[in-house]
């Protein structure tokens, strides 16, 4: 038997709410900030009317907002409500809700109905720090971040972000139709092949767009709660499959159309076989990471040298600051005397 020195964890929370001096536990009577919340929320949908009418005037924007209010729901009733509301607390969901009554009236005075987007999720993040009382702040950001995408992504569209995605995604199936040694011509967003054209790269509008991947990452991000880290990578690598999966679908039909001598055009049915091809390679990623970045157990670190491990443990924790660090146990049991353990050696 080798000689071992107990160890135990202490956790540091940096982010705990410290006790104040004016608690009180939310009850059923705090009408207010339901009606406030409410209130707020109309605004806004009558403010970006015309945003929100767009916005679902789209099969892939649909799917998006569709994955991500279940996804919601389910973080919503996964979540911890029972607890306190310090003064902190108290102050952040009054901060939050007056933000977005600026935003609503910057939204209304400029005409950029757009904002409303962002003022709604500062409502429901402001919900969100009044009634979930058991999560840290971060948690209720994060959910009010739902509202916001819309905006955010109407944001991205019009800064060329898509463009550029789709020029990408025309570039990959070229090395792709290169690889499997399919002759074609690029031009422009076009690729022509022997028996016909590959002219479906736009990121919007279809079964299979990059925002019905997103939709899809998004919803696991919220239903399995992950971190910040492993959530960014599903997110952000939700376009890099899309670009994969459109790219893989096209030089597969090249490729049966020079076997068969017939040109197999893009068609719905195809789209909604590559968006459930999606749903599996997007969660397989989600899970992936969700693997790749978990906590070290505290058994396997090292603890004369616990810096690499409560590094990796802070990173895998982050948005919440939790340090977890490990120390010597100094109590020992009369089964774990010091002097028994040469004897039992």
């Amino acid at each position: 038997m080798k000689k071992t020195t107990p160890v135990t964890a202490t956790t540091l929370e940096i982010d705990e709410e410290r006790p104040q001096s004016f608690k009180k536990t939310l009850s059923s009577e705090d009408r207010w900030i339901e009606a406030s919340c409410l209130g707020l929320l109309l605004l806004a949908v009558i403010v970006g009317a015309d945003f929100w009418r767009d916005w679902f005037s789209s099969l892939d924007r649909v799917l998006c907002s569709i994955f991500a209010l279940i996804g919601l729901c389910v973080a919503l009733v996964r979540s911890d409500w029972n607890g306190e509301r310090s003064r902190h607390r108290l102050a952040l969901g009054l901060a939050l809700l007056s933000g977005a009554t600026v935003v609503l009236f910057l939204s209304y005075f400029l005409a950029r109905p757009k904002m409303s987007g962002i003022a709604c999720g500062l409502i429901l993040a402001g919900w969100c720090a009044f009634r979930v009382l058991g999560e840290t702040v971060y948690q209720s950001l994060t959910l009010g971040l739902v509202f916001a995408i819309p905006a955010g992504i109407d944001a991205i569209a019009a800064r060329g972000a898509f463009v550029s995605l789709e020029s990408l995604a025309v570039t990959v199936t070229s090395g792709l139709a290169d690889a499997a040694e399919l002759s074609h011509v690029q031009e422009g967003n076009k690729l022509i092949f022997g028996l016909g054209v590959a002219d479906q790269f736009t990121c919007l509008g279809k079964w299979d767009s990059v925002l019905s991947f997103f939709g899809i990452a998004l919803f696991c991000v919220l239903v399995f709660r992950r971190n910040l880290v492993c959530g960014a990578l599903s997110l952000a690598l939700s376009a890099i499959v899309w670009i994969a999966v459109r790219g893989t679908a096209w030089v597969a039909l090249a490729w049966l159309g020079n076997q068969n001598g017939v040109w197999y055009e893009w068609s719905a049915g195809l789209e909604i076989g590559l968006f459930l091809i999606a749903l599996i390679l997007v969660s397989s990623i989600d899970q992936f990471f969700a693997a790749l970045f978990e906590p070290i157990p505290f058994e396997f670190i090292n603890a004369d040298f616990p810096l690499l491990a409560y590094l990796w443990n802070w990173m895998c924790g982050l948005p919440k600051l939790t340090l977890s660090i490990p120390v010597r146990d100094d109590d020992f049991t009369e089964l774990q005397e010091p002097e028994e353990w040469e004897a039992v050696e």
